[in-house]
């Protein structure tokens, strides 16, 4: 089955700390209403912001809800970055995650396989990667992904408005688990040969999502276009 992954927002209480309580209690409440597995420490979720320990305390938190988790462990200091690897390792969860290397944009191709290739050994399990090229600067094509290899890579969450380079991945690896983090391309990614979607607004109509799904099961595409259509709008209305 096709997977709903929600890339959770990340809390705060008024002193400014990661309110733990309130993130588990959400988690559960997505699990409740049909959704899949969780991703943490995205964008949504602020991971580029998140210290070393909040993305640790996270972690361990919410372990204690569930382990279907993909843990997004990217940031710019490499060797907090392989220490979470390390460490994910005592967890049974789904696996880890991370964009490629940004500040610096058009980085060589061998430097971004190089990090990759280093949080795979860390890690010691293959690795999903995390494709935001406008807020990291670097796309991760299907031919740098194939040179990384299903050994490597175990899955990509592929953030564009770009179906077709999101199919390519699928047809170079076809073992690969291939997301859309577009919220605008749920009905497109459930309707094709994509294992499913990574969206931010499952955090606050993840109804909404399995309605879709349920309703291109039963063929009913233009009734899922409909709630698609509702769902790219207050999308909209979120980032105003």
């Amino acid at each position: 089955m096709q997977k709903i992954i929600v890339p959770v927002i990340t809390p705060f209480d008024t002193s400014g700390k990661v309110d733990t309580e309130k993130l588990k209690k959400h988690v559960s409440n997505l699990l409740e209403k049909g959704v899949d597995a969780i991703f943490l420490a995205g964008t949504t979720g602020l991971g580029p912001m998140l210290s070393f320990r909040e993305k640790k305390e996270m972690l361990d938190a919410l372990c204690g809800v569930t382990q279907k988790i993909i843990f997004q462990i990217g940031e710019l200091n490499l060797e907090n970055v392989l220490t979470l690897a390390k460490e994910a390792k005592d967890y049974s969860i789904i696996g880890v995650a991370s964009y490629p290397p940004y500040y610096f944009p058009n980085l060589p191709e061998r430097w971004v396989l190089s990090y990759y290739e280093k949080i795979y050994a860390a890690y010691e399990h293959p690795i999903y990667v995390y494709n935001y090229p406008l807020a990291t600067g670097f796309n991760v094509t299907p031919s740098v992904l194939k040179q990384l290899g299903e050994n490597v890579v175990k899955g990509i969450k592929n953030t564009m408005n770009d179906l077709a380079q999101s199919l390519e991945y699928k047809y170079l690896l076809p073992k690969l688990e291939v997301y859309t983090g577009s919220d605008t391309l749920i009905v497109s990614s459930f309707a094709s040969a994509l294992d499913g979607v990574v969206s931010g607004a499952g955090n606050y109509v993840p109804h909404l999502l399995v309605k879709i799904r349920e309703l291109l099961k039963e063929h009913k595409t233009q009734d899922a276009l409909k709630v698609q259509s509702l769902v790219t709008k207050l999308t909209q209305l979120s980032k105003k």
